[in-house]
């Protein structure tokens, strides 16, 4: 009986501290909306309780909602939702979720995507909308399961790499559209892999490493861009995994695509390559 009298005690004490990370006072949260502001022009809430909320989507349609919130007990609640009817008092985005204004909503402050910390969790659907917060750079996270430092700046390729779905030789190589590369060029045809000589955008490494042919390193988390053949910069957006033994890092701006070595890379994979020249469009 003594034994079970400890066991429960113990988990009072878990899960009161489980909760107490997670639940901020009524005034701590409205300090997060208003004074920092922490999901910007997605959800920007006044002091005096009114709010605004405008989004521009990727295909160029906008939309302006605005209205009160109210914050009860940990939990938010909208009213007097006016503004764009076709969204339906819904926004979506590629990279902080969906918030519907017709839901209730819980501030998570832990709770992260592998690119923003913090989220409103929809209490009916369950969905999460994350802040404009980016992760601390060096912060251990994890995505999809694999522990993570989240990393800023850019890399810069100087094998071919295949792009693959998880961090393991094992999974599978990811295959997208085209690329439109830095340094005004592009290819349109499918392609597996990044190019020497491209630079691209890292989210997060892993904080294991793996020996692969002799050499040890981390596994990198980016962001590839299919081609757009409008020139809109709206190519799908995807998220692959690349190893690291075969790139450099470097601060954001400080290193630009090599185009000859791109244009090498190209020609052993058998791919098109299509360069900007005067207006012109030359191979």
């Amino acid at each position: 009986m003594k034994k079970l009298f400890y066991i429960l005690f113990a988990l009072l004490i878990l899960s009161n501290a489980f909760s107490q990370s997670y639940n901020f006072s009524d005034k701590k949260i409205k300090d997060i909306l208003v004074k920092q502001n922490a999901f910007g022009e997605y959800l920007k809430c006044n002091n005096d309780n009114t709010f605004v909320s405008e989004f521009r989507t990727r295909g160029g349609d906008g939309y302006h909602i605005e209205g009160r919130f109210k914050i009860q007990n940990g939990v938010i609640t909208f009213s007097n939702v006016t503004g764009s009817e076709w969204a339906d008092n819904l926004i979506v985005t590629d990279n902080n979720g969906s918030l519907n204004f017709n839901s209730k909503y819980k501030f998570l402050p832990d709770k992260n995507n592998g690119t923003y910390i913090g989220c409103l969790f929809n209490l009916e659907d369950k969905s999460y909308f994350y802040t404009v917060r980016k992760i601390p750079a060096n912060m251990i996270t994890q995505i999809n399961g694999t522990n993570v430092y989240k990393i800023t700046g850019e890399l810069y390729v100087t094998e071919n790499l295949k792009m693959r779905d998880k961090p393991s030789l094992k999974s599978k190589v990811v295959e997208i559209k085209g690329c439109d590369f830095k340094c005004g060029g592009w290819v349109e045809d499918k392609r597996k892999i990044v190019f020497k000589g491209m630079t691209v955008t890292p989210v997060a490494k892993t904080v294991s490493t793996e020996t692969i042919e002799g050499i040890t390193a981390p596994w990198y988390y980016i962001q590839q861009q299919e081609h757009d053949p409008l020139d809109r910069n709206e190519g799908d957006i995807h998220y692959v995994w690349i190893f690291g033994g075969y790139v450099k890092e470097y601060p954001e701006n400080t290193i630009q695509e090599d185009l000859q070595e791109l244009k090498k890379s190209l020609e052993t994979t058998g791919l098109k390559f299509y360069q900007f020249n005067n207006n012109d469009e030359t191979k």
